[in-house]
Parts: structure tokens; C-alpha cells; sequence
């Protein structure tokens, strides 16, 4: 099959670049990066907020995963919108207009909320009506705009925080842990719902051999705090945080935090609901529909990230 994957120079797209050369697919992929090139793609340079730049890329083409997104738990809605609705619609509108009937989107389970509770969230779920920043609204929005576009085969994956080597997330994570920055809100008893990105890329895959609608939570494993930390700190060689704090003291931090900043604080109240909150994605749609079977555990993905870790320092 002949994709074009947009995002494909980024952390879950160098995932979803490996898994579907590896199933044998052929590539377009699509970055803004100038003169960058994707080793087994044919790349094109440009960006999703202007539309002519993407339909050179839209030649020859059978299905079109949009993974490119700009992603930030801080930050104006202008910046997201331009980036996350706009260039989704200029997406949807380059398939109508070269009749790529087949798009697979990437959004994200923020659009849940974090509601603080056990009771495992699944995609019929639905949106919240209070997301808590402006990527999740735009995804939201995006989502929904999607909806509108009939005449499209729509697959989107809701992956929750995704974890695994060459990631950001991983890389702050353990350099915070290293240095002895780490605290846990609350007790540390919290659940989170975690995916390696090879796991989404694996969703991307089946979606696409299952020629499959709708909407897929992708979850490799749920966890509390303390486990993740404690298995980090293990796997490092060190001792694991012992630090605690109260919610609402780490949420007024995150809040003035966010206040003083003029670049991207140290602190958000997105970051604090998301570690000081229990939220557990239900995962089992995607493994009864997809034949989705997660690669990733827990040990297995600190195993990954502290690996690659290593090698960065």
C-alpha cells in the first residue's frame, strides 16, 4: 500500500516510519524539516498549515495517516489551533481533492479529561466538556471536524502518555529522577495509563491490514506513580524519590508557575492533574478489533527508555 505519513520525523512518527516499511508498505513522508530525508521514504518538506505544500506529496497515494500535530501541555490556542485544526482540515480537503479515500488520524486521550477515578474510559466515552489545555481542545476540535468530511474512511488512535527511547517525556523523566528533582503528588498512588509509541505504531499497522473505522484507545499498560518512579530509579541504579506533596500545593506551584513564565514554565497545572490524578484508558476495543496484543509493560518500556538513556548523557 502507497502512505503518506505526515509528522514522520517525530517521536511516534519514527515509530510508525519503522513498523509499516517493516509490514512492506511503500512511503511518502512528510516533514518540515528542510533538506532532512527519511532513509526507505520519499520525503517532502513543507508544513500542513499551507495547503500547496502538501499536495506534491499527495501523488499516487492509498491512505493517509496525519500525525503531524503541535504538541505542548502550555502554550497559546493560536499556535495549536493553526497547527492542529487547520492543518488536520487542509488534510482532509488534500484527500477529497486527489480522492485518497483512507485517513487514520492521531489524537490523543487528553480529550477525555482527567476525570480521578478507576473506572477504565473507553472510546464511546466521549470528549470532555472541560478540556484542561489547549492541545486537548484542539484535538477535540479536530476530531470533530473530521466527523464532517462523509465521503472519508476515518481510524483515529487515542494514544494516553506515551513513553519509550528518543522521547522527550522520557528524557525529562529520568534526568528529574537522576538529580534527585522528583516528587510525588500525593502518595504516589495514582494511576496512569501509559503506551510505547512501537505499540502505536503497531495500532497503525492493523488499522490499516483490518481496513478498520472509528476510534482506538492504544494502551500498552497502566501503573500507579510510585511504580513508574520506583522502576526508573531501579533500572538507573539509584534510590527511588521520596519527596511528597500536597495536590493543591503542587497545582498553585504549577499556577503562578504559569503566570511568571514568558517561555514554557517549569511547572503546569496540566502536569500536575495529569500525575496527581487517576485515570485509567481502557485499551480493550483496540485488542478485539485490531488484534491489537501491546509489545510493551512496564519493565519492558523503563528497560527501553533507560537504555537509550544512557547513551545520551
Amino acid at each position: 500500500m502507497n502512505i503518506l505519513l505526515t509528522g514522520a520525523s517525530g517521536f511516534i512518527g519514527t515509530y510508525i516510519v519503522k513498523e509499516l516499511l517493516n509490514q512492506g508498505h511503500t512511503l511518502h513522508t512528510f516533514t518540515r524539516k528542510t533538506g532532512f530525508n527519511i532513509p526507505g521514504t520519499k520525503t517532502f518538506t513543507g508544513d500542513i498549515k499551507d495547503i500547496a505544500t502538501l499536495e506534491p506529496a499527495f501523488q499516487d497515494i492509498d491512505a493517509v495517516i496525519h500525525n503531524a500535530a503541535y504538541a505542548n501541555d502550555w502554550g497559546k490556542k493560536q499556535i495549536f489551533y493553526e497547527a492542529n485544526v487547520i492543518g488536520t482540515k487542509n488534510i482532509a480537503d488534500a484527500c477529497k481533492k486527489y480522492e485518497v479515500k483512507r485517513l487514520l488520524y492521531t489524537s490523543t486521550a487528553g480529550i477525555y479529561g482527567f476525570p480521578n477515578h478507576l473506572t477504565p474510559i473507553k472510546e464511546a466515552d466521549g470528549p470532555t466538556s472541560k478540556p484542561l489545555n489547549a492541545y486537548g481542545a484542539t484535538k477535540i476540535e479536530s476530531e470533530a471536524l473530521l466527523k464532517k468530511y462523509k465521503d472519508l474512511h476515518i481510524t483515529i488512535i487515542r494514544p494516553p502518555m506515551v513513553f519509550g527511547a528518543e522521547g522527550k517525556p522520557a528524557q525529562i523523566l529520568l534526568s528529574k529522577i537522576e538529580q534527585g528533582k522528583t516528587a510525588y503528588i500525593g502518595k504516589g498512588e495514582k494511576h496512569i495509563s501509559i503506551v510505547h509509541p512501537a505499540d502505536v505504531a503497531q495500532c497503525y499497522h492493523l488499522a490499516l491490514e483490518k481496513n478498520k473505522e472509528g476510534a482506538f484507545n492504544a494502551v500498552s499498560f497502566y501503573c500507579t506513580i510510585q511504580e513508574l518512579f520506583e522502576a526508573c530509579a531501579q533500572k538507573l541504579g539509584i534510590n527511588p524519590p521520596t519527596k511528597h506533596f500536597p495536590f493543591f500545593l503542587a497545582y498553585l506551584n504549577g499556577f503562578f508557575s504559569e503566570l511568571v513564565a514568558k517561555e514554557e514554565p517549569s511547572l503546569t497545572r496540566f502536569r500536575v492533574i495529569k500525575l496527581g490524578t487517576s485515570r485509567i484508558i481502557d485499551g480493550e476495543k483496540a485488542k478485539k478489533e485490531l488484534g491489537f496484543k501491546p509489545n510493551y509493560d512496564l519493565q519492558k518500556t523503563v528497560d527501553d527508555m533507560v537504555t537509550w538513556y544512557k547513551t545520551i548523557k
